[in-house]
C-alpha cells in the first residue's frame, strides 16, 4: 500500500491508509503520516482532528485538546472540533472545559444531539438533574424517535423521583422501536420499582416477539414470572435462557446484515456459531431456574444443577443459600441450617455475623422451622442493601474501571513494542533469513536443531514438509 506522501493528491485515499495503520495497532506510523499532511497543509481539518482522536485514544488528553483547538482555530465554523474537545474534558474529568466546549459545539450546530446528550450527562454528573432535564427535553423535540435521548431522559427523571414521567418516556420508546430491547429492560425495571409486574412481563414478553434468543430478555422474564410467584411459568422461561446462545445479534443487526448482502451474512453467522461454540450454560440463568424448581419441590434436578455451577467470589453464598432452601423446602431444617451458616460464613464479616446470631439464640436456640429465621433475616438486610455504601461502591467502580484501561493501554503498547520490533527485523523474511543464517553457522546441524520452529518453517518455505 502506498504512503502518504504517495497520495498527496488524494485525501481520501491517504487518510484509509491512516486508518489501516490504526487498525493494525501501528498508531505511531499513524501519526507520523497525520503529521506529514498536516506539514503539507496546516489547514488539513481531517489530519487535524484525526491526530487528536488518537492522542485521545492514547490517553493522551492535554495534547489531543491542543489538536482540537488547533482544528478549532482553523475552522471556527466546524463543530466536530469543539464537541471533540468537549470530550477530552469529560474524559480527563474536567467538567468546566468539557461543559465550555459542549457551548461551542451547540453554538455552531443547535441541534446537535450528540452535544446535548453529552451536555446531559455532564450535568446529571455534576448533580444537576433540572438542567440535564432541560436539555434532554430539547433533545427530544428535534428527534422524538431517538430512543438513546429517551432512555437518557428517562433515567434522570427516575432518579429524580418522577416514576411516572419516566415510564411515559419509555413506554414510547418502547411503542416507537418495537424491537430496542435496551427500552424495554429499562421500562421492565422501573415498573418492578412501581409493583406493575404484570406490565413489566408484558413489556417483556413483546419484546422477545422481536428477538426470541436474547439472554438478557429471557432472565429479565424469568425474574419477572419469579416474583410474580408463577415459577411454573418462570421454569418454562429459564429453561430457554440456560441454552440461550451468549451473543445473537438483535433486529438492528440483522437488518444491516441484510443490507450487506448474503456473504456478509454467512461471515456474521459463522462468527456467532464460533463464539457460541462449546460454552458452558449460563450460571445466572442456572441459579436463576433453580429458585424457579425448588418451590416446585423438583429438588433432585435443582441439586444436581447447583452441583455443576461453579462457586468462586459471591456464587459460593448464593449456592449454599439454595442448598439450604431446598433442605427446607423438605423439611430438613438442621441440614437447611448448616447450608445458611456456609453462606453466611462466605460473605464479607461472616464470623462477625454468625457470631452475633449465636450470641442473640443464647443457651436454647430455636429448633425446626423457627431456627431459620435468623439467617433468612440476614439473607434479607444484605438484600435490602441495609450495609450498602454507595459511595464506597462508586469508588471501587472507578478504580476498576481505571485499572481495566490502564491494563489495556500497557496491552496495546506491548503490541506495538512488539509489532515495531518485529518490523525492524524484517518481518517474516526477516525471520526467513535468520533461520538461514543460523542453519549456515552449524554445518552439523547443531544450531538448527537448537531452533526447530525455524527449521519447519524453512521446510515449509521449501516445500520439504517430510
Amino acid at each position: 500500500m502506498p504512503n502518504v506522501e504517495q497520495v498527496a493528491n488524494d485525501q481520501g485515499q491517504a487518510m484509509r491508509y491512516v486508518r489501516s495503520l490504526m487498525r493494525e495497532g501501528r498508531n505511531d506510523e499513524a501519526r507520523a503520516e497525520l503529521q506529514n499532511m498536516i506539514d503539507q497543509d496546516p489547514s488539513n481539518l481531517r489530519a487535524i482532528l484525526a491526530y487528536g482522536m488518537s492522542l485521545q485514544r492514547d490517553r493522551r488528553l492535554e495534547d489531543a485538546a491542543q489538536y482540537f483547538e488547533r482544528a478549532m482555530s482553523v475552522d471556527p465554523n466546524n463543530a466536530t472540533a469543539p464537541l471533540m474537545a468537549a470530550s477530552v474534558g469529560v474524559q480527563g474529568n474536567n467538567p468546566e472545559y468539557a461543559e465550555t466546549h459542549f457551548h461551542k459545539a451547540l453554538s455552531l450546530n443547535p441541534s446537535s444531539i450528540p452535544a446535548l446528550t453529552g451536555l446531559a450527562s455532564l450535568h446529571r454528573r455534576n448533580e444537576k438533574p433540572e438542567a440535564a432535564v432541560e436539555v434532554l427535553e430539547r433533545a427530544v423535540e428535534i428527534d422524538p424517535q431517538s430512543v438513546r435521548v429517551r432512555r437518557q431522559l428517562a433515567t434522570v427523571l427516575a432518579g429524580m423521583d418522577r416514576q411516572d414521567d419516566a415510564k411515559a418516556q419509555l413506554e414510547f420508546a418502547v411503542a416507537a422501536n418495537p424491537g430496542d430491547r435496551q427500552s424495554a429492560l429499562q421500562l421492565a425495571t422501573l415498573c418492578h420499582r412501581t409493583g406493575d409486574n404484570d406490565r413489566a412481563e408484558a413489556v417483556l414478553t413483546g419484546a422477545l416477539d422481536t428477538t426470541p434468543q436474547d439472554l438478557r430478555l429471557l432472565m429479565a422474564l424469568g425474574s419477572t414470572k419469579l416474583v410474580k410467584k408463577d415459577y411454573a411459568g418462570a421454569e418454562e422461561v429459564l429453561r430457554k435462557a440456560v441454552d440461550a446462545p451468549r451473543m445473537a445479534p438483535g433486529p438492528r443487526m440483522q437488518e444491516r446484515l441484510e443490507a450487506m448482502g448474503e456473504q456478509a451474512q454467512q461471515r456474521r453467522e459463522a462468527f456467532h456459531e464460533r463464539r457460541n461454540r462449546r460454552r458452558r450454560p449460563s450460571t445466572t440463568a442456572q441459579i436463576a431456574l433453580v429458585r424457579a424448581l425448588i418451590p416446585q419441590k423438583k429438588l433432585s434436578e435443582a441439586r444436581e444443577i447447583l452441583s455443576s455451577i461453579p462457586r468462586n467470589n459471591f456464587r459460593a453464598v448464593i449456592v449454599q443459600r439454595l442448598y439450604g432452601d431446598a433442605f427446607a423446602e423438605e423439611g430438613n431444617f438442621e441440614a437447611a441450617v448448616q447450608s445458611y451458616r456456609a453462606a453466611v460464613l462466605t460473605a464479607n464479616d461472616g464470623e462477625k455475623i454468625l457470631a452475633k446470631i449465636d450470641a442473640a439464640a443464647g443457651d436454647k436456640p430455636a429448633t425446626g422451622k423457627a431456627s431459620l429465621k435468623p439467617y433468612l433475616d440476614e439473607f434479607d438486610r444484605r438484600a435490602s442493601g441495609e450495609d450498602f455504601d454507595q459511595e464506597a461502591a462508586a469508588e471501587r467502580r472507578r478504580n476498576q474501571f481505571e485499572r481495566r484501561r490502564a491494563a489495556a493501554a500497557e496491552r496495546r503498547e506491548q503490541r506495538q513494542s512488539r509489532l515495531q520490533q518485529f518490523r525492524q527485523n524484517g518481518g517474516f523474511q526477516g525471520m526467513a533469513q535468520a533461520a538461514q543464517q543460523n542453519q549456515g553457522d552449524a554445518p552439523d546441524g547443531g544450531a538448527a536443531q537448537a531452533r526447530p520452529f525455524w527449521q519447519a518453517m524453512m521446510a515449509r518455505r521449501q516445500g520439504n514438509n517430510g
